[in-house]
């Protein structure tokens, strides 16, 4: 045998009979769905053992110390720290492991690009629009007296934890739209198509959100989810993060609903529960159903071809 052709036979890589190709085809076959499966399999591990699992450690820990709301302010300081932030430490372990999952994930999808796109000019007005949305529903809401300010709109508070927040807000964002979008919907959307891709990831958003706490509330977070779907597939990540954060941020820390001692004003339902929300927060009222429903039939015409005439 000549050297060339025994230097071919040993090169030469056997083909993947059947079974392997059935498995590990980017088209027809079935590696979408034992992808889709280990995608979610790894984030609902992640979510559990990192955000719940944390907080659950955390909690035995201040009844270990026998620490709790009524006697923290006796605590050495370091325990006072750990107290007021321990969710916020949580927040950002959780974003932490979820990017790094991401990360590997992107790359067992065998998606092109990395993981966290340059921030394009979109950014600060997707986040406008973001902030701006329930602002528009809570002047709806105000005008007929169906909603309240426990302070007067003259005085608003802030708090030096605010920054501190609004931080944290962002990078859990930003993690959870790295997952949702840079590695589901990317990896869904070149093997199935865009709007397959976009129910998967509006449901894990509506999973992940705790099914919406209401009825009106998982139909709210429904269209949140797509309107971000949206937005990403039309101006890309960094709006998509934008709006997500805006969004989120209006709703917790201006407007009070779930804020706590860092938001700057704080409202409460009064009447027309149905359409306000009432105390669960605008999410949970039909205003916002209005307002998101009108959201994303303006993002859907933008994303239709144009008729050359």
């Amino acid at each position: 045998m000549s050297r060339s052709k025994r230097e071919a036979r040993e090169q030469r890589v056997p083909e993947p009979n059947r079974n392997q190709k059935l498995w590990t085809a980017e088209v027809g076959g079935v590696r979408t769905g034992w992808l889709l499966a280990v995608s979610l399999f790894g984030y609902a591990l992640v979510t559990l053992a990192t955000r719940y699992g944390l907080i659950r450690a955390f909690a035995a820990l201040f009844e270990a110390w026998g620490v709790d709301a009524t006697n923290v302010h006796r605590a050495p300081g370091w325990v006072r720290f750990i107290y007021v932030w321990h969710g916020s430490m949580a927040t950002l372990i959780y974003s932490a492991v979820t990017l790094l999952l991401a990360k590997g994930l992107r790359r067992l999808w065998r998606l092109e690009g990395t993981l966290l796109e340059p921030p394009s000019g979109g950014l600060w007005k997707a986040t406008t629009v973001g902030i701006l949305g329930p602002v528009i529903v809570a002047a709806f809401c105000l005008i007929p007296d169906s909603i309240r300010p426990e302070w007067p709109l003259t005085a608003p508070r802030f708090s030096w934890t605010l920054p501190v927040m609004a931080i944290v807000s962002l990078i859990a964002a930003v993690a959870g739209e790295a997952f949702t979008k840079r590695v589901l919907y990317d990896g869904l959307r070149t093997r199935w198509n865009g709007l397959w891709a976009g129910v998967v990831v509006c449901a894990v958003f509506l999973l992940g959100n705790g099914l919406g706490g209401s009825v009106v509330g998982a139909v709210n977070t429904l269209l949140l989810g797509g309107a971000v779907c949206a937005l990403y597939t039309r101006y890309g990540f960094w709006t998509s993060v934008g709006f997500r954060w805006g969004w989120s941020m209006a709703n917790v820390f201006l407007l009070g609903f779930g804020g706590g001692d860092a938001a700057i004003y704080r409202f409460y339902g009064v009447s027309e529960a149905l359409m306000t929300g009432g105390d669960a927060g605008l999410m949970h009222g039909l205003w916002t159903t209005l307002l998101l429903a009108c959201i994303n039939f303006a993002l859907i015409r933008s994303m239709r071809p144009r008729k050359v005439t």
